[in-house]
């Protein structure tokens, strides 16, 4: 299914992106971060527009779905950055991760329900998830000082996921991602200047920090533009489910940097995450 292979590919550059969050957060502004990645993004596209020779796309119904699913992003990644600085990553990646059963649900109001092994497969990647990430709780004895803001930052930054990915990949936008994803980014970047300007500290970012932001922007474009691209294909809710796995890549590129060793629960949770999804492919 080409649909689970997009959301794998977003999931990789996702996977990326929060890995380079864990050093940002603690160092760097939330709103300077996010206007950096977003002005990155702007550029990049720019660039695609002009090297493809593809025409920027206007119409009252494109722009008003493409500005709409490019602030609900910018909401539900704010969200993200407030539930990992509140808590520790192992409690709000697997929350944040479980977006994909509300795509599931959209998709069943719309009148396109997925078959009952296909929630049960979906809710297994989800289950998978969060055995990666349970050993580590007795790791940190803190995050019950912060643990119900972390819940609250994380359901909030599900929940825009969900509703930013299921109005990125409305019929309208298929075939005109590159000019959709240009004018969600510059959304983001107006409404970030306008009423964050104050709290944004863009002088004295150290090159080191400069870099990695503009890595995770990119990163995020091209995980945000393949997810939409997911739209153009008849079942793009199942690009969701893969693409949740972004909390997994998150913790093998850590264990592969830093030479930390996986437990018994999180390779068991490693299996279950993609076998599942296998068999979603194979369905």
């Amino acid at each position: 299914m080409v649909e689970i292979t997009l959301g794998l590919i977003a999931a990789l550059a996702w996977g990326f992106h929060d890995f380079f969050v864990r050093f940002i957060v603690k160092k760097v502004n939330i709103f300077t971060a996010l206007i950096v990645t977003n002005i990155v993004g702007i550029v990049a596209l720019s660039f695609v527009l002009i090297f493809s020779k593809q025409g920027v796309v206007f119409g009252q119904s494109f722009l008003l779905i493409s500005l709409s699913y490019g602030l609900l992003f910018l909401a539900a990644t704010y969200s993200l950055y407030r539930a990992f600085d509140k808590g520790p990553v192992f409690i709000a990646a697997p929350i944040i991760g479980s977006y994909p059963l509300l795509s599931l649900l959209y998709a069943s109001i719309m009148g396109t329900s997925p078959e009952a092994y296909q929630w049960i497969l979906s809710a297994l990647v989800i289950l998978g998830l969060g055995l990666t990430m349970s050993s580590q709780i007795k790791k940190n004895k803190l995050f019950k000082l912060d643990l119900l803001s972390t819940v609250y930052w994380s359901l909030l930054s599900a929940l825009l996921f969900s509703i930013s990915f299921q109005l990125g990949q409305n019929q309208i936008i298929n075939g005109h991602e590159v000019s959709s994803n240009l004018f969600a980014r510059l959304t983001s970047a107006i409404v970030l200047f306008g009423f964050t300007f104050q709290k944004m500290k863009l002088m004295g970012l150290g090159l080191h920090n400069i870099l990695i932001l503009i890595f995770m922007g990119i990163a995020d474009t091209i995980a945000l533009s393949i997810m939409v691209y997911a739209g153009n294909y008849s079942r793009p809710e199942f690009s969701s489910v893969s693409a949740s796995t972004f909390g997994l890549i998150t913790i093998l590129l850590v264990c592969l940097f830093y030479k930390e060793k996986l437990s018994k629960v999180q390779s068991l949770g490693i299996i279950v995450v993609f076998s599942s999804i296998a068999m979603l492919s194979l369905s």
